[in-house]
């Protein structure tokens, strides 16, 4: 099959022709059909994630095949597979686990811990081929007639903004929810939002374009992730009651933080990395409380694809590249020219 690979981290993705597996009892491959690029494979690609003092280094064999966001047509299907059938549009699930421990059992395969690791298009190749080798069927969700790219975005950027969402959704419909960067998944956030939420939403962004389609998307008002700014937008709607923090560095942990009423819950997605502090007597003073959220779970997943089915939500702005464009794109957004997501054509 052909594919974008990556040979070294930091270097250009290499077009290979590489030897796809086939699916053995229980599997499935798919033809991938739209692959969408996320930060996150800036981090993969990269080498690391920085964790302040340290740099954590990605563990991964070259070559390796990236794109987690993976949407296709099933193409074969393995021993003891009754569905879904060949041909059927899907949407891959690609935060496996080893489907055995208890925390697989529980539902949490993206927090399973066993080796070896088989999260697609980070530990496994994944989408950024004609191809890709599933090793759990259960993975497949059936996406019938959304909107092409829909379903590879509903896997990464979709399925991080619905289960962040999903853990504020006991804050008080009185009170604003605060959501800080408005890249991919702040934009699928707002555009999932309403249907998640009852409170107003205000949106945070550096870049007035990214504000401006916060605003479309029906956040109540979308400002500078500045004090002064946030001093003006709280003396309408009140301290906020929950903050998501789709960008995870010092600067926004600071500001997203600092706006919380007592009690409130900040949620930090965003994996920019850095290190900050925070006064250990604040915490029970105030009280805040802070949370990690790693991208969702596969019932999360199946629920949000209904949900898009349905047409509860708009799509997210997407730009369509072909695959051969990979490099091109990985590029334009790490320097923050991508609105919304690239979408990647095999």
């Amino acid at each position: 099959m052909k594919a974008q690979a990556m040979t070294a981290f930091g270097a250009p993705l290499t077009p290979m022709d590489l030897t796809q597996k086939q699916p053995g009892p229980g599997e499935a491959l798919v033809r991938v059909t739209r692959a969408g690029l996320c930060h996150s494979d800036l981090h993969i690609h990269d080498g690391y994630f920085d964790f302040g003092d340290v740099r954590q280094p990605v563990a991964i064999d070259m070559p390796a095949v990236l794109g987690h966001e993976i949407e296709g047509e099933v193409a074969e299907l393995g021993e003891g597979v009754s569905g879904p059938a060949v041909g059927t549009r899907v949407a891959v699930y690609p935060w496996l686990g080893c489907n055995a421990c208890a925390t697989c059992r529980a539902g949490d395969q993206q927090l399973c811990t066993a080796l070896p690791r088989r999260a697609l298009g980070v530990a496994q190749w994944g989408g950024m081929a004609e191809y890709v080798h599933v090793p759990f069927a259960s993975a497949l969700i059936p996406i019938g007639d959304l909107q092409p790219g829909l379903g590879a975005l509903a896997m990464c950027s979709g399925l991080t903004a619905y289960s962040a969402l999903k853990k504020i959704a006991t804050t008080p419909s009185d009170q604003p929810i605060l959501l800080v960067g408005m890249g991919g998944v702040g934009l699928m956030a707002m555009a999932l939002a309403k249907n998640v939420l009852p409170n107003p939403v205000i949106a945070a962004d550096i870049d007035a374009a990214k504000r401006e389609a916060a605003l479309e998307y029906g956040a109540v008002e979308a400002i500078e992730p500045t004090a002064e700014a946030w001093k003006d937008a709280a003396s309408r709607h009140g301290l906020a009651g929950a903050a998501i923090d789709f960008v995870g560095a010092p600067v926004t942990f600071g500001f997203g933080t600092a706006a919380l009423r007592r009690g409130g819950r900040y949620v930090i997605v965003g994996l920019f990395g850095g290190k900050a502090s925070l006064p250990l007597a604040s915490l029970p003073l105030r009280p805040i409380s802070i949370a990690g959220s790693y991208v969702g779970r596969l019932d999360d997943a199946r629920e949000l694809v209904d949900l898009l089915k349905s047409g509860a939500a708009p799509a997210p702005p997407m730009q369509e590249r072909p695959l051969a464009d990979a490099n091109a794109a990985i590029n334009d957004l790490r320097a923050g020219k991508v609105l919304g997501r690239v979408v990647l054509k095999p």
